[in-house]
Parts: structure tokens; C-alpha cells; sequence
């Protein structure tokens, strides 16, 4: 008897189609995350160093913007318009300048002109930072005639000032640094920002009518400013002069800023900072600092 061939016994649909075992599975899922995890690092990392750039540039661009305006008002200082009806030749203001070596009393909250008194030394726990009063005559509002009126420092209409008869305006502004608290990566800290009072209180003959101050912060992350007084003959001072033949001899001045960042920046734990008077900064985490010097030549000064 002759028998038939033994046939190939098929394969079942389930042996050609057999998944990944658990092993490969777990092998595949860890070398995803691993890539998960490099992918997230280069990114934050790219991140944080894009912050720190950016929060670097900003101070940066914060301490130029100080000096800037504060170049500008200086330089404006002792202006006087020229007013062919007065009764005497009008020269350069003798008091368009005026500074304090530690700030003002209470420059925050002034209330009365006694309140932008020279403080006599720096309040503990402060860092040291000086003060400057600017002072120059505008012009009235009109605009038939093409006049603009100044304004000081918070944008506040010149204060009106009549000597004599004669109408005149003036702008009156008191630069100084004050502290407010601002919330961080790293929790909450003080930070100082340059600000302005401006003194619209009129004066007839001398004599102050009602007081008007007005305070604003203008520019933030600015924690000192430094005023040196150069003369006439180059010498350089720190006090400010008291008496009106002194303010006379001044023919420029020597500023600095202070800048501090306001956010997290990236700088080492060995950078070693100055402020404006060649002190050192202890730094916090993720700080920076940077003084910004500049010397304004006076423009309005009779003697020179």
C-alpha cells in the first residue's frame, strides 16, 4: 500500500505575527526617554543662557538710559530765557545746580521741601548713593505762537516763577535712587531704581506759594548713583560745594550709575563686582552688576 506524502504542516497566523517581548519593549521605552531628557536639557539649558543674555543686555541698556537722562537735565542746568523786558540782564542761574553726598531725607513721600534735606549719612542696610538737583527757566505753553512749556522729570508742567514783573517758568527736578521689592526665580529681594521728584510749587518775588512735588520711578534695576564736582581747574570732589562762588567754579560733573540685574542673569560664583565708588559687591546667585561712567561738561556757567 503505498502511502501519500506527508504535506508542510502551515504555520499558524499567530507564530508569523509575535510581538517584541517585555525586554525589548523596556529597552526601546528607556532609550526614548533618554532622548527625552537630552532633547529637555539642551533646551533649558539654551533657554537659561538666552535669559541671561537677554536680562544682561537689559541692564546694560538700563544704566545708558540712566545716565542718559540724567545727562540731559545737567547740561539744561542754568538756563535762562532771554527776555528783553526784564529789568536786568538775564546770565546763566547761579543755583541750577544742587546735590546731596547721601541722598535725601525722604524723597519717596516728600511732603514739604524740608523733606528733600541732604541726609548727613547713608541709612543701614543702604547702599551709598548721592543725589542731584537740576534747575533751568522755559518757556509758556502757547501754541498760537509756537511756545512749549517744559516739563520736569515726572512729565509735570514748570513751575511758574514771576521776579519783578516779569513771567518765567522753571523746571525743578531732584534725582535720586529708591527701593522697592521685586519678586524673582529666587524669591523676593530689594531693588533700586532711579527716580525724580519734580517741584511745581510757584514762587512770586521769592516767595513759595502752595508746595507741589510729584515722585515717579523712571528707570528700574539702578541701585547707586556717584556725582563727583569738577571746577574749573580740574579738580575732582565728591562734596558738593556750599557756598555760591563754589557752585560757580563747577564746570562739570563726573556721574556714575550702578546697575543691578533685576531677573536671573548668568555669571559665575568667582565674578567679583565694584560699585561706583570702587567698593565691593558681594553678588548674589545668578547676579550682575555693572558701573557706567560718563563726565558732563555744564553749559550754562557764567565763568567759563
Amino acid at each position: 500500500m503505498i502511502k501519500a506524502p506527508l504535506m508542510p504542516t502551515p504555520r499558524s497566523p499567530r507564530g508569523r505575527n509575535r510581538g517584541v517581548t517585555l525586554i525589548e519593549l523596556m529597552v526601546g521605552v528607556t532609550i526614548g526617554l533618554v532622548l527625552v531628557i537630552i532633547a529637555s536639557s539642551v533646551y533649558l539649558y539654551s533657554k537659561q543662557s538666552y535669559n541671561a543674555v537677554s536680562e544682561n543686555s537689559q541692564m546694560e541698556e538700563n544704566g545708558r538710559f540712566a545716565l542718559d537722562l540724567l545727562t540731559k537735565y545737567i547740561q539744561s542746568s542754568g538756563f535762562a530765557m532771554v527776555d528783553p523786558t526784564a529789568p536786568g540782564p538775564q546770565l546763566p542761574l547761579e543755583d541750577k545746580l544742587a546735590g546731596c553726598e547721601f541722598g535725601y531725607t525722604n524723597a519717596t513721600a516728600p511732603t514739604t521741601l524740608a523733606n528733600l534735606a541732604c541726609r548727613t549719612a547713608t541709612p543701614t542696610g543702604e547702599r551709598k548713593s548721592a543725589s542731584i538737583f537740576s534747575r533751568y527757566e522755559t518757556d509758556q505753553f502757547a501754541s498760537s505762537t509756537g511756545k512749549q512749556q517744559g516739563y520736569g522729570c515726572t512729565n509735570e508742567a514748570a513751575a511758574s516763577k514771576q521776579v519783578s514783573g516779569v513771567q518765567t517758568y522753571e523746571v525743578r527736578s531732584y534725582f535720586f535712587v529708591s527701593y522697592v521689592t521685586a519678586q524673582t526665580p529666587y524669591g523676593t529681594k530689594s531693588m533700586g531704581q532711579l527716580s525724580c521728584v519734580s517741584d511745581s510749587t510757584a514762587v512770586i518775588d521769592g516767595v513759595l506759594g502752595t508746595v507741589a512735588l510729584q515722585v515717579q520711578p523712571l528707570v528700574p534695576g539702578i541701585e547707586q548713583i556717584y556725582v563727583g564736582y569738577i571746577s574749573a581747574a580740574g579738580k575732582l570732589s565728591t562734596t558738593p560745594p556750599t557756598t555760591a562762588a563754589a557752585w560757580k567754579d563747577v564746570a562739570a560733573i563726573e556721574l556714575c550709575v550702578l546697575a543691578r540685574t533685576v531677573q536671573a542673569s548668568g555669571n559665575d560664583t568667582t565674578t567679583q563686582f565694584t560699585d561706583c565708588y570702587d567698593t565691593a559687591i558681594t553678588a548674589g546667585p545668578s547676579e550682575s552688576y555693572r558701573a557706567l561712567r560718563t563726565t558732563v561738561a555744564l553749559r550754562n556757567t557764567a565763568t567759563l
